[in-house]
């Protein structure tokens, strides 16, 4: 059985008939990193919100599950999920000066998660807190523990926010888009410490971004989302040396390689309240079939691994 198994995943707006993310399934073992990509408003960050089945206002789960480690996260009590996140899932986000919290010092916001999780004194928590700091890569510990966010730089509130992902001892860490905010160097940084973090605790990671060059750098396995649904998934260099999907070659050939862009990418993900009964990406592909155009492509296996939802390989 897979660590990660999402299952037919249908979310979208509470009270209508909207629908943000349609029928998203995916596996992923244990101890490998999952590479979610696509545009803005593909329905990733929704996709990995609901691994920890968190949503924003006004967004509901309509249907499917996900199981991690043999638990159904939709079939749990909501006090039963809040002791599962954090211990089992844990999140970190894009921008941690406004998810931190700016009243409280980074080691009384790591305490918090100790708290909860973990039945220690307040030495023992102290210690604990210092080893986290210390094992993201944040020197003086004991200093920075009294700092409160604002007080740090951007890498060093990213490290912090993800010493308080790690304090609950997560099997899993979604990653939503946890560079972006950060310059070149620091990206870097963050993407290696996650990269070691997978290596040394055999932390299972799902990496949530628009940038084709840290999915491929940090990920296993890519996903590509497009209007709300998978439209590929393979390994990662299969995907990026045999793309099939036309949306993912246009990804590729709109990506920057020394200096040049290819192909740039035209048009934009369709309205959700406009999606077509047929093909999503049929007003966008250069190369659209007649099926595409009325009739909506299921996601198929191409060979061992490798899935693709166009008409041209089913």
């Amino acid at each position: 059985m897979p660590f990660l198994e999402v299952k037919d995943l249908v979310l979208g707006l509470k009270g209508k008939n909207v629908t943000l993310v349609d029928k998203v399934s995916f596996s992923l073992e244990k101890k490998e990193i999952l590479g979610i990509l696509g545009e803005s408003g593909c329905g990733k960050s929704l996709t990995g919100f609901s691994l920890l089945r968190l949503f924003p206002p006004g967004i509901a789960h309509y249907s499917g599950d996900v199981i991690i480690d043999g638990i159904s996260l939709y079939k749990l009590s909501e006090e039963e999920v809040l002791k599962l996140r954090g211990k089992k899932v844990a999140i970190i986000l894009q921008d941690p000066l406004s998810s931190l919290n700016p009243v409280l010092t980074i080691g009384e916001q790591i305490e918090e998660v100790l708290k909860y999780h973990f039945n220690l004194n307040k030495n023992e928590r102290k210690e604990r807190i210092y080893r986290l700091l210390r094992e993201v890569g944040i020197p003086d510990p004991e200093i920075r523990a009294k700092s409160y966010p604002h007080q740090l730089s951007g890498g060093l509130r990213q490290r912090a926010m993800i010493a308080m992902a790690l304090a609950g001892e997560p099997e899993l860490l979604v990653a939503d888009e946890p560079t972006t905010a950060l310059d070149v160097t620091l990206q870097i940084q963050i993407l290696e410490l996650l990269s070691e973090l997978n290596q040394k605790k055999g932390l299972t990671i799902v990496f949530i971004s628009h940038d084709l060059g840290i999915i491929r750098w940090i990920a296993s396995k890519v996903c590509v989302f497009y209007a709300g649904e998978v439209v590929e998934m393979a390994h990662t260099e299969e995907l990026f040396n045999n793309p099939l999907h036309p949306y993912t070659r246009s990804l590729i050939n709109s990506y920057p390689k020394e200096g040049k862009i290819k192909k740039i990418l035209k048009g934009g993900v369709v309205n959700i309240y406009e999606k077509p009964g047929g093909c999503r990406y049929f007003e966008r592909c250069e190369n659209p079939c007649k099926e595409g155009e009325k009739s909506h492509p299921e996601l198929v296996s191409v060979k061992d691994g490798h899935f693709v939802r166009c008409f041209r390989y089913g």
